[in-house]
């Protein structure tokens, strides 16, 4: 029963909404994700964490800590996804639960996902039937389908982070993961996918795609690789999103608006949610400066590029924080013997998934895509025994 609980929360946590909040999409996973950490931390389990995982953890959480404590106006909610996530991914590997049921749940809750935002964008959105409505009046089309996350970009990164995974499945399907039912999932997450519109999903999926093939390269893998390519191109050629040479100036006109302020702090960053707090400021600052745009003056609350927030709010040593899980997945794909089993290259193409949308998105400050990325790299460094069917830290196992 124990080692159920940790699928449970992770296949539940992108379905966590409460209408009534003000934030309805981002609060309740917060919440959900403490309450679940809290019980995998109080029941414990026999299992191992790797001496790699755990001190990738450790430093990503000091930094968060770290520049908390110091900043003038820390966010808590910020500092405390930043604590919650890797520490409810350690939680996750004490509990023992099988790497099949870990890869399932998160290819259970991202369809789940993903049904909500195909239904969405049908017209038949089931908020809206349960008397519900959304603010989205006057956005674009494609803001309809805002799945169970709240944006449409955030179903597109989900959805790019579990496709590798729900292949991974396809390739050990068992009788836990009946081949039909997995190509239902596969359809489903990538039609959900194309459906939002999202570039920059697009991108982590064609990373994610481009890692997976890398490490298990067959002629299926590559017939797979060139299919992907040809969906990829005719989810960015059908985008009801904003012309990609305006989006790109957009990211190039908010970079260039917060990327001085490093300077301000460059060890340990101005704190976790500065953005949110100081961007009309800094707006106004570099408008002065002649750095304008009116077509993109709105307020934001996040970078859209994780790895200059992360070095704007923690500074050198958080941007080394998110830099070093991936230095640390490269490493243990270099050590291993090719072919690497289907879940290990599965969870390795949703961590590059999450890394590459990270460029221009910010998934690393959402709860349900940060959880599920530091669940997906603590999986690939567990020990490379770790199969579809044996838990992902067994107890004989040496650490990583």
């Amino acid at each position: 029963m124990r080692a159920r609980l940790g699928p449970l929360c992770v296949a539940t946590l992108p379905l966590a909404v409460w209408p009534d909040l003000a934030r309805p999409f981002s609060d309740p996973k917060l919440i959900w994700l403490v309450v679940c950490t809290g019980v995998l931390l109080t029941v414990g389990g026999p299992g191992r964490v790797g001496v790699t995982t755990r001190a990738l953890a450790l430093l990503w959480i000091a930094t968060f800590v770290a520049a908390g404590l110091l900043s003038p106006t820390p966010s808590p909610p910020a500092i405390v996804l930043g604590v919650i996530a890797p520490l409810f991914a350690l939680a996750v590997i004490r509990v023992q639960p099988t790497v099949s049921a870990l890869v399932g749940a998160q290819v259970i809750g991202a369809t789940a996902c993903a049904a909500v935002a195909l239904a969405q964008w049908i017209g038949a959105d089931p908020f809206v039937a349960a008397g519900w409505y959304p603010p989205i009046d006057g956005a674009s089309v494609r803001m309809r389908v805002y799945g169970t996350l709240g944006n449409p970009n955030f179903v597109g990164v989900v959805m790019a982070m579990s496709l590798p995974l729900t292949l991974a499945a396809l390739a050990s399907a068992t009788p836990v993961w009946p081949r039909r039912l997995v190509w239902v999932a596969l359809t489903a997450q990538a039609a959900a996918l194309v459906a939002t519109g999202s570039r920059g999903a697009v991108l982590g999926l064609g990373a994610a795609v481009a890692v997976y093939a890398v490490l298990r390269w067959t002629r299926r893998v590559r017939i797979g690789l060139a299919a992907v390519a040809l969906f990829a191109a005719a989810a960015i050629v059908v985008s009801p999103a904003r012309p990609i040479d305006t989006t790109a100036a957009g990211r190039l006109h908010l970079w260039r608006i917060v990327l001085p302020h490093v300077r301000e702090a460059p060890l340990l960053g101005l704190g976790p949610g500065a953005v949110t707090v100081r961007f009309s400021d800094w707006q106004r600052e570099a408008a002065r400066g002649g750095v304008r745009d009116p077509r993109f003056a709105g307020l934001t609350d996040h970078v859209h590029n994780d790895y200059l927030e992360a070095l704007v709010e923690r500074g050198v040593i958080g941007l080394l924080s998110v830099l070093a899980p991936l230095v640390a997945a490269i490493v243990v794909v270099a050590r291993r013997p090719r072919p690497l089993p289907s879940v290990t290259a599965g969870a390795l193409a949703a961590v590059a998934a999450g890394a590459a949308c990270a460029l221009v998105d910010f998934p690393l400050a959402r709860a349900t895509e940060l959880t599920w990325w530091w669940v997906a790299l603590a999986v690939s460094l567990q020990p490379a025994r770790a199969e579809a069917g044996a838990t992902v830290a067994p107890p004989s196992a040496p650490p990583v």
